[in-house]
């Protein structure tokens, strides 16, 4: 999946990768520094050339991340 490259500087991971980590369930994508950085989730909407919604998946992630316990806010 091709999305742009928004914030290099806070994206540890592209968002394309994250969006296959989640399609194969894999927990690291939940600790990434992309998934946390504030300026990737605010330039997120109109990231995805295919119509996804990834700054919604970000914060759907972000509440899974806090309800497993991997991140105390």
């Amino acid at each position: 999946m091709e999305c742009e490259c928004i914030c290099p500087e806070e994206q540890d991971i592209p968002l394309g990768s994250l969006i296959q980590m989640v399609a194969l369930n894999d927990e690291e994508v939940l600790t990434s520094r992309t998934l946390w950085s504030d300026k990737v989730l605010a330039k997120a909407q109109h990231a995805c050339q295919h119509g996804l919604d990834i700054a919604r998946i970000i914060l759907v992630l972000r509440e899974e991340a806090k309800a497993r316990g991997l991140i105390h806010l």
